[in-house]
């Protein structure tokens, strides 16, 4: 079952303490999707929109402004976060308020290491933490794909692997689960994948249960529309606000 979300739209006051804190965002294709969404977001407000500015080639950007950087290799996500830490140790993260980083679907998959890439994420925020005391970091989970079609069924079936089956889904569970039991509690999670499956029935696979995106939030199964960069965007915004430094 896949339905309309109902979106929790960020305030003024939240759209405006957003403005005024210098943001670092590592991702990729799908963080381009939540940039977007961001853009949108503060087209359909009256609050003046923060400088989006790319900063993949080392480049500084003014205070006030939400910065963001391609981040390592997709399918490896020890690269990015190996790309993250070192970012902050650049002249681009001098007076950063508030940073963050996300993976991406391909990141997670049935293949993957779950604990090894989970122990790897832990340790390098715990590092980060330690090395930037003044910067407020925030955590993510991993985004989901929607549920397969016949075609895609049936490529699967002849070896096509798209990454984007029932047991890559439940791979992203499991990492999302760890995820959420080490940092929901703080506060500071940015649950991409609780967005994205709002609206959708949880689904099981060889006796685990896991969620899907909700097939009305993508263009392909795995990145977002208008309405899932605006959904994610603004939960993105909505936290990110709470820890600004002018909140």
């Amino acid at each position: 079952m896949n339905e309309s979300i109902a979106i929790a739209w960020p305030t003024d006051d939240e759209l405006r303490a957003v403005g005024e804190t210098k943001v670092l965002f590592g991702h990729q294709s799908v963080g381009a999707d939540i940039l977007d969404g961001v853009a949108r977001v503060y087209a359909g407000a009256s609050v003046a929109a923060p400088v989006i500015a790319d900063v993949s080639s080392g480049e500084d950007a003014p205070d006030g402004t939400l910065m963001h950087a391609c981040l390592g290799v997709n399918g490896e996500p020890l690269s990015k976060f190996a790309a993250f830490a070192e970012m902050l140790d650049t002249p681009v993260a001098e007076g950063v308020d508030v940073a963050l980083m996300k993976l991406c679907y391909v990141d997670i998959t049935a293949s993957t290491d779950v604990q090894a890439v989970f122990d790897a994420y832990t340790s390098m925020m715990a590092d980060l933490e330690a090395a930037h005391p003044d910067v407020r970091f925030l955590y993510t989970t991993v985004p989901l794909t929607a549920d397969r079609g016949w075609k895609s069924k049936v490529r699967a079936l002849l070896g096509g692997d798209d990454r984007m089956g029932p047991a890559d889904n439940v791979a992203r569970e499991r990492y999302n689960t760890m995820v959420r039991e080490k940092y929901a509690a703080s506060g500071r999670l940015v649950d991409i994948a609780a967005v994205e499956s709002a609206g959708t029935d949880e689904r099981s696979q060889d006796g685990h249960t896991y969620h899907v995106l909700n097939q009305s939030l993508t263009l392909d199964r795995g990145h977002l529309n208008e309405a899932g960069s605006e959904a994610v965007a603004a939960e993105l915004l909505k936290t990110v606000a709470t820890y600004s430094p002018v909140a």
